[in-house]
This record gives C-alpha cells, sequence and structure tokens, in this order.
C-alpha cells in the first residue's frame, strides 16, 4: 500500500466523520431552537394566566405607589415653600444702614440688642 492511497483514505474518513459532525450539529441546533421556542411560549402563556390571576393586585399596588408619589410631591412642594418664606422673612429681618460712614450703624449692625 502506498502512502497516497494511505492519505487518500485518511482524508475521505477525516471528511465522512466531519459531515456526520456536521449533520449531528445541524439536528442539535434544530431541537435547541424548537425547545427554545416552546419554552418562550410556555412563558409567554404563564405571563398572560398570572397577570390574568393577579391584575387586582397589581392595579392596587400602581394605585398605591401613584398616591405615595403624589404624597412625597406634595411634601417636597410644602418644603419648598417653607424654605422660601422663611428665606424671605430672614432676608427681611436684618436692617442695613444705606451709607456705611452713618453714624448709626454700628447700632444696627451689632450682635446683641441687649444693653
Amino acid at each position: 500500500m502506498s502512502y497516497a492511497e494511505e492519505i487518500e483514505r485518511a482524508a475521505e474518513e477525516c471528511r465522512r466523520r466531519s459531515a456526520l459532525l456536521l449533520d449531528e450539529l445541524e439536528q442539535i441546533n434544530r431541537r435547541t431552537a424548537d425547545t427554545s421556542r416552546e419554552l418562550a411560549d410556555a412563558a409567554a402563556t404563564d405571563m398572560h394566566e398570572f397577570l390574568a390571576e393577579h391584575a387586582d393586585e397589581l392595579a392596587k399596588a400602581r394605585a398605591e405607589a401613584e398616591e405615595r408619589e403624589r404624597l412625597e410631591t406634595e411634601a417636597r412642594e410644602q418644603r419648598e415653600a417653607i424654605a422660601r418664606s422663611i428665606a424671605a422673612r430672614k432676608a427681611n429681618r436684618d436692617v442695613l444702614p444705606v451709607d456705611q460712614e452713618d453714624e448709626e450703624a454700628a447700632f444696627y449692625q451689632r450682635e446683641t440688642w441687649l444693653i
């Protein structure tokens, strides 16, 4: 037997095994795609059933979340309004002399009014 015939026989065996492996891989991919499709359909069906069964609970939870958000918004707006009011009162509380050379400037700028 010559080396050329031996190499040709080995190459043919390699091609035959490669074709078998490719066929097997194609079958695995097909089965995987089928299984994936079945699982996706089952998950969608289960999700629709779950949503149908718990629609009332989900609506109640959504309403509670919206109410909580509304209350938080109102509380934040009230805190901001209070802060603006305090700032306005504080700004109007301090009396500053018009002229820094005013004789009575020290009187109006003192830290305490206790004499």
